[in-house]
């Protein structure tokens, strides 16, 4: 790209460039002081806040009280040149409506819970249905050989005498009650239920401020979606999983928790079910709701950072950041370091994005200085992050305001003076790094597909405050997860870049020479590495297969491959794997070769 150079010498002419905050609206909300504060903005060039209703705001959340301010925002950021972004949520996460989707049990969210026990020869295994919806009951032996316990049910009763010891799994689905404010998520994996969602909410605000969308109001952000439970369900599951992967998976639920040879293979298939349903449900329909109105979908996950969290928290989450016009992360306190900018900038870059926002800086506290603000930004748009979006500017400090993970860098911080000089270095940044492509020379895939392998969650942890994070049991999913970071963290600190690629992204992804190209961006790489890897997918290994004959270089990282996965379910229903195009069927010498051909793949460690 050539450099814009009148943009560089007045980095304030253009508001797509212009640092963004979110606008906490958490008081009374006057005209008068609405407009003061928009004015403080523009003096500083901050002219594209995103309009955030906040614990502690007192007019009605979208009543006709609230548009009426909100049109008094729009009139005067028209005087300004100042665009706004409106918020999808009281608070948040996304989805709820302020809480009200929620009420209606059947939009909540339902997950699975298991009861195991262990049951001797002889005795007998009492089980009352009534009062939880158990979908399997199953008692497993030696071998694993297994017994349907739940067709012995008589009025409602299991009691079953065993003639030899057994592990007994019941799993059934819950809903927890309602709670008006608190931790409770819509269900993101219904479409009927985000569709409520978009009715309650955007559809009110196109019904007030259609002519401005596209214009003055440049997009809608979404929130923190999250799963509250590691192991979601949904009233469609049980269909929409035999349509993609035609069988039933009611018999096999126990697998999610218990470990076999099949678990290997059935995990994948529910992760990928449940990260379908989730991006097809929630974001591509919000994703298409805004492109049917000209605006644009911005927002952010929960558990960006590591594959524990994305697993825990939404699955394979990556694959939601296609159905985004601006995909977003969230990386709040002053500290700098982990993986959440580079997961979400790889996905944008093989989804073909050129935004990717940060919301940053929030629950730093009141003793945050404006030396770490500048280093957490360079940090940010070294890896890729090219609008900020600040957390935030408080309508109010009053009170507890003042408590809700503060600060505040709006005109109450007392390093507001300074700020005129941030917004325009970060203003040229944001411009560099938005009109160019990024280059470089290493993918790193993600092995989520071997985490799900070993994912024992701790489902007693409810999300939805960041202190919990995600309790992971199992010892060699705790070692999956520490060796992806240690890997790439570890190139960062020698200035090796790279992008890392989801299994999701490689149908982006095509060999061209002794390169593997992103086919929407361009984007080239000539070093593909293989990290703690037991399971591909069946895509994947077309690829490398492809990469590998045309000497193209595979760096393995401690991976064994032993298992290769299909998207329609074909490994478990014992049917081959569709024939390669060019090399014939895949067969365990066909993608082991990654392993022991000299010349193809290197092999090296890091210290642990």
């Amino acid at each position: 790209m050539m450099l814009n150079r009148k943009f560089f010498k007045d980095p304030t002419v253009d508001p797509d460039y212009s640092v963004s905050a979110f606008w906490f609206w958490n008081d009374l909300i006057t005209d008068d002081k609405t407009a003061e504060q928009l004015h403080m903005m523009h003096r500083i060039h901050v002219d594209q806040p995103v309009i955030h209703s906040r614990f502690g705001l007192q007019n009605q959340y979208l009543s006709e009280d609230w548009f009426d301010r909100i049109q008094n925002a729009i009139d005067i950021c028209k005087v300004n040149k100042q665009r706004i972004w409106l918020y999808d949520e009281n608070n948040w996460p996304s989805g709820n409506c302020s809480w009200t989707i929620t009420k209606d049990e059947k939009y909540r969210e339902h997950y699975l819970k298991f009861e195991i026990v262990s049951v001797q020869k002889d005795e007998t295994y009492h089980l009352e249905l009534s009062g939880k919806q158990y979908v399997n009951v199953t008692a497993y032996f030696k071998n694993d050989v297994s017994t349907d316990l739940l067709q012995t049910a008589a009025d409602g009763v299991i009691d079953a005498r065993l003639e030899e010891d057994a592990e007994i799994y019941a799993v059934s689905v819950a809903v927890d009650p309602y709670e008006p404010v608190g931790k409770l998520c819509v269900d993101y994996l219904s479409k009927e239920a985000i569709h409520r969602f978009l009715e309650s909410t955007h559809e009110k605000y196109r019904a007030h401020f259609e002519k401005e969308f596209g214009n003055i109001i440049q997009g809608i952000f979404m929130d923190e979606t999250r799963f509250c439970n590691a192991m979601p369900w949904t009233e469609t599951l049980p269909e929409e999983f035999r349509k993609r992967k035609g069988y039933d998976l009611l018999p096999y639920l126990p697998l999610l928790m218990k470990m076999n040879e099949q678990s290997n293979l059935f995990r994948y298939d529910y992760y990928d079910v449940i990260s379908d349903l989730y991006t097809e449900a929630t974001f591509k329909q919000v994703y298409d709701w805004c492109n049917r109105y000209h605006i644009k979908a911005i927002g952010h996950f929960l558990g960006e950072e590591t594959i524990a969290t994305q697993s825990y928290f939404g699955a394979d989450m990556l694959r939601g950041y296609q159905y985004f016009h601006v995909p977003a992360i969230d990386h709040l306190g002053n500290g700098i370091g982990s993986l959440d900018a580079k997961f979400a900038v790889s996905a944008c870059h093989h989804y073909g994005k050129n935004r990717i926002a940060c919301e940053a800086f929030g629950a730093s506290g009141w003793d945050m200085t404006f030396e770490d603000m500048v280093r957490i930004s360079n940090w940010l748009f070294q890896q890729g992050i090219n609008l900020i979006l600040m957390h935030g500017f408080y309508y109010s400090i009053r009170d507890e305001r003042s408590r809700d993970f503060p600060p505040s860098y709006f005109f109450q911080w007392k390093y507001w003076d300074h700020m005129p000089v941030y917004v325009k270095m970060a203003n040229r940044m944001m411009e560099m790094l938005s009109n160019g492509r990024h280059e470089c020379e290493i993918l790193i895939y993600s092995p989520i597909e071997t985490f799900w392998n070993y994912f024992k969650p701790d489902l007693s942890v409810k999300t939805g405050f960041w202190e919990e994070g995600p309790w992971i049991r199992d010892e060699h999913a705790k070692f999956i997860d520490n060796q992806f970071q240690l890997l790439c963290n570890r190139l960062i600190d020698r200035n090796l870049d790279y992008d890392i690629l989801g299994s999701d992204a490689v149908r982006n992804f095509r060999v061209n020479g002794d390169r593997i190209v992103n086919t929407l961006s361009g984007e080239s790489y000539s070093v593909l590495v293989l990290p703690v890897t037991e399971v591909l997918t069946e895509e994947t290994v077309c690829l490398l297969d492809q990469f590998t004959a045309a000497g193209g270089r595979v760096i393995n990282y401690r991976s064994n491959v032993k298992y290769v996965v299909s998207k329609d379910g074909r490994q478990m229903r014992g049917e081959k794997l569709a024939p390669h195009r060019q090399r014939g069927l895949f067969k365990q010498k066909s993608w082991r070769k990654w392993n022991i051909c000299a010349g193809t793949v290197s092999n090296f460690r890091l210290k642990y």
